[in-house]
């Protein structure tokens, strides 16, 4: 019997962005035996698709809608974050729009029921197989280099934090204190999946991990494969010097450590501690910091509470983002009845949340600004080298070759 095609989809394109993982459509690739799929990187129409399979985020919403125009929505099952929140936003545009996790992928397909379907979760493993593997890459991480391939794999289905700002709305939204684990059996299983490729890099991309009952035992399966390890931090539940110690032990070289800025921001005792005790046993902190601008819309009140948290956490790393008002938030709502759909794609953490580009733009050179200042001061000389030739290195000289200038 011959297979038909299905075609899968991330929108926005994953082409261009400074950073590819895994997406996660690929926990919903349909049974091999019948279907023959393909992950199209660059988001190209392909016409002979039997199934086009798309994950639709809130800024990707204007691409989806005139690539659904082009191929007709009876070919089309829906799924991802705006799906989920907004399903009544795709009706018009795919034959299925799964609500949640559409891991029952093959029951959607042959079911006759159309519209709106609420999706289930399984402990299905990621099929990379679908994948251009070649095209994964990092960015702002310090101590990654080129050529070297990092794959991830999830520990924790939800989210512990009941953020404003954070595509994983949905998640805690769904889950809340209701906390579900993939066993240590998956994970073994997974990990065994994950040597048919060459890899050097092992990301945990979930902020459940420090909270899994099995904790130790994960610890010891991630030890025993060899490789580079970054995740991360969560919930500080209990995390004392023994764990940064069995991190250490295992090949983690880098914790990511997430705040929410704003201008009341206040320090937090229980992450300085942490903090200090990645730096005692050399283990890299990397900086997630999501930005949310003034009332005034125009202050760079940011520029000082950033810089004094660089200085106390002394990050090898750092991303900084703006604040966004996804869908499942109370800020969306506001955002929804102010912009019409095809300013969607404003909704990325990258741009500041304004409709006056010149004022966008003002803040994106401010962040990177604050960035550079910060790489080139004194005191990361003492930390590490920059001009080092990794991710974190090139990302930031690339950026400033656009400026005209160029990092020491």
């Amino acid at each position: 019997m011959k297979k038909k095609k299905c075609y899968l989809y991330n929108f926005p394109s994953l082409a261009g962005e400074p950073r590819v993982k895994e997406p996660s459509v690929l926990y919903s690739v349909p049974d091999q035996r019948f279907w023959d799929s393909e992950f199209v990187f660059n988001n190209e129409v392909k016409p002979d698709g039997d199934l086009y399979l798309c994950s639709v985020f809130t800024c990707g919403l204007p691409d989806f809608a005139r690539f659904a125009k082009k191929v007709g929505k009876e070919k089309i099952i829906a799924g991802g974050y705006h799906a989920s929140l907004c399903p009544d936003d795709l009706a018009g545009l795919a034959a299925k729009v799964i609500v949640g996790y559409g891991n029952n992928i093959d029951e959607i397909i042959r079911s006759s029921k159309k519209g709106i379907i609420r999706g289930k979760f399984r402990y299905n493993h990621m099929d990379r197989s679908v994948f251009p593997l070649e095209e994964l890459k990092e960015a702002w991480y310090a101590d990654i280099f080129p050529g070297r391939r990092s794959l991830s794999i999830s520990t924790f289905m939800g989210c512990p934090f009941p953020c404003d700002f954070s595509d994983n709305c949905y998640i805690f939204a769904t889950f809340r204190n209701k906390k579900v684990f993939y066993p240590a059996s998956y994970i073994k299983e997974e990990l065994k999946l994950l040597r048919k490729y060459d890899y050097e890099y092992l990301f945990i991309r979930d902020e459940g991990f420090f909270l899994h009952p099995e904790f130790d035992k994960i610890v010891k399966l991630l030890a025993a494969e060899g490789r580079k390890i970054y995740s991360f931090l969560g919930p500080l539940d209990g995390f004392d010097e023994r764990r940064m110690k069995m991190l250490k032990a295992a090949g983690w070289f880098c914790l990511t450590f997430g705040f929410n800025v704003q201008q009341d921001h206040r320090d937090d005792p229980e992450l300085l501690r942490v903090a200090a005790l990645a730096h005692k046993y050399g283990i890299n902190i990397h900086m997630n910091a999501i930005i949310k601008g003034a009332k005034d819309k125009t202050s760079g009140y940011y520029m000082n509470t950033v810089g004094n948290m660089l200085l106390q956490y002394m990050p090898a790393s750092m991303e900084l983002y703006f604040w966004t008002p996804y869908p499942g938030t109370r800020s969306f709502e506001e955002y929804r009845g102010k912009y019409p759909e095809e300013s969607y794609r404003l909704l990325s953490d990258l741009h500041f949340k304004s409709k006056e580009r010149p004022l966008r733009e003002l803040h994106q050179k401010r962040l990177l600004a604050l960035q550079v200042m910060y790489y080139r001061s004194r005191e990361y000389a003492k930390l590490r080298k920059f001009n080092c030739g990794d991710e974190l290195s090139l990302r930031v000289n690339r950026l400033l070759r656009r400026g005209g200038k160029r990092a020491a």
